[in-house]
Formats: C-alpha cells, structure tokens, sequence
C-alpha cells in the first residue's frame, strides 16, 4: 500500500511539474510578442537558449538563424531598425498546443498568430498597413533551470498590404512563393496564392518521452482514420 501510494505521488509531481512547465511556456511566448515591436526587437534574444550551440530561428522561407551568434544577427541587426517612428507590429497568439516531454526536459508548442503591421518596405519608404497571419511552431529547452525558446519557426500564411488583401497577396521578407502544387516545394512555406491548397502545417505536437529531432510540425493525420466517416 505504501509502495503504491508512493508512486502515485511521484506521478502526480511529474504531472503538476509539466503543468507549471505548460505555464511557464505560455508566459514566455507572451514575453517575446510583448516585445515584438520595433523599438524593442533587441531585447528578443532574452527569450532564447543563448547558452545552448544549437538555438536558432526561421522566418517563412528566410534563412535559418543558427547560433547565438545567429539570433543576435537577426534580432539585434537585421531586425533592429533605428528608425522605427510610424512602425507597427501587433500579433496576437492564440490556439496554444503545448506538449512537455515525459522527462521534462523539453517542450513543443504550436499557436496561430494573425496580426496587423504598420512597416517600411524600405527605411525611407511611408508606413504601410499590412496583414500578417501565420503560425509559430517552436521546441523549447529548459536552460539553467528555466524555460527558453529553442528553436523558432514562423510558417507565413499571408503577409500583403492592407489596400490589397491577400488574394493579390506580395510579400516583403519572403524570397520565394512555392505551394502545394509546384514541384519540389518544401510543405513547411505554404503561403496563400491564387492557386494555393492549403495544407494543416504546422501541425499539433503529439505527446512524447524525450527529445527526438522529428519535424513533428509536418505530421499528417492517418487518412485510415477518414474510413470512420466516409
């Protein structure tokens, strides 16, 4: 009876440790849309594994930002517009999924973002009202005892000028437009086209032990399962 009654509360501190982990997640993903405006774009690095070698970021179908030494480069230089009178930068984060590995040593979270910008196409450009929706699906790692952002990606959804919508939808910081229907597109960058399929990327992280470097973000659902109904 002791021996069972032991076990049950070492499950039951696994469990609330994962759901104070859920929190803390929830706050630091609020943190880094807090400051994602111009004004503040340095700070960002603050939210990031700055200790871990293997920390990075991608936005859309940019570059992929490895290192340290890589989130500094973008945040604290590319992104880091001196200039940033007139600029606009307001996203919101909602649907979270959030799945802490069974040895609470890692996580992977999921949210939706649709946001509403106001940007200089070029530094000397007028503000520009723009859309931008897209999702974050990014792994985190407990670092010194607390939680950070590992790696980030951002899938881009639509990102147009507010005057055009997105079915004439143009771009600013994506180099490219594939979609589900050109050959060899990579299916993580599916921004809306006219010709666009959208695809359920990123997808929900599933629940799991221990980090694994799976693209868990590109999983699909079992069409077996569409038999239930069809």
């Amino acid at each position: 009876m002791e021996k069972e009654l032991l076990e049950r509360m070492e499950k039951l501190e696994k469990e609330l440790e994962r759901y104070k982990a859920r929190q803390e997640i929830e706050n630091l993903m609020a943190h880094y849309e807090l400051m994602q405006n111009q004004k503040n774009m340095a700070f960002h690095p603050m939210d990031f594994a700055m200790e871990t070698p293997d920390v990075s970021v991608q936005i859309a179908d940019g570059k992929p930002y490895l290192g340290p030494e890589g989130v500094k480069e973008l945040f604290c230089g590319l992104y880091n517009i001196p200039n940033y009178e007139g600029i606009l930068l307001l996203h919101y984060l909602t649907n979270p999924a959030i799945e802490v590995a069974g040895d609470g040593k890692t996580a992977r979270g999921l949210w939706w973002s649709p946001g509403i910008e106001t940007i200089k196409p070029t530094e000397d450009a007028d503000p520009e009202s723009a859309w931008c929706f897209g999702a974050y699906a990014n792994d985190f790692i407990k670092e010194n005892g607390v939680w950070k952002i590992w790696h980030m990606r951002w899938f881009s959804t639509i990102k147009c000028p507010h005057r055009e919508g997105w079915a004439e939808q143009k771009t600013w910081y994506n180099t490219k437009v594939p979609h589900a229907r050109t050959a060899n597109a990579d299916r993580s960058y599916n921004p809306y086209t006219k010709d666009f399929i959208q695809e359920a990327i990123p997808m929900a992280p599933l629940p799991y032990e221990t980090w694994n470097d799976e693209r868990w973000y590109m999983r699909q659902e079992d069409p077996e399962l569409l038999k239930q109904w069809m």
